[in-house]
């Protein structure tokens, strides 16, 4: 499940750090004499990887669904058979308190996905 947001994710590195690679601050970073290593870390890869983590917050939750599908196929006991389970029985106290753990989650994911923005991105600070 997880492969094909890795190839996503790295399809996208890729690309941002070649539109990123000939900014006008990365020429000025070589110029300065850094070596290639410090310029790519430190400039490129920083700014590259802002948004794939904007897509990680927002695919976290889709793999909180696939997961549940995960599960019903090999046969595995956790939240997603207990999800199942409750919307075949309709019961309806753990299919909120499943909805309610998905929210949490995914806000949770998304509070983690501002706090790497502040790390990532200098330009970004909360106040």
């Amino acid at each position: 499940m997880s492969l094909i947001f890795a190839a996503l994710y790295t399809r996208m590195v890729r690309s941002n750090m070649l539109e990123v690679a000939g900014e006008d601050y990365v020429r000025t970073a070589r110029a300065k004499g850094l070596t290639e290593r410090r310029v790519v870390l430190a400039h490129v890869i920083r700014s590259s990887v802002t948004p794939a983590v904007t897509q990680l917050g927002l695919d976290l939750g889709g793999l909180l669904g696939g997961a549940i599908v995960v599960e019903r196929v090999f046969g595995l006991p956790g939240l997603g058979g207990a999800t199942v389970q409750a919307i075949t029985g309709n019961d309806l106290p753990l299919i909120q308190g499943v909805v309610l753990f998905a929210a949490f989650f995914v806000i949770v994911a998304n509070l983690l996905v501002d706090i790497a923005y502040a790390a990532l991105d200098p330009r970004v600070r909360y106040g």
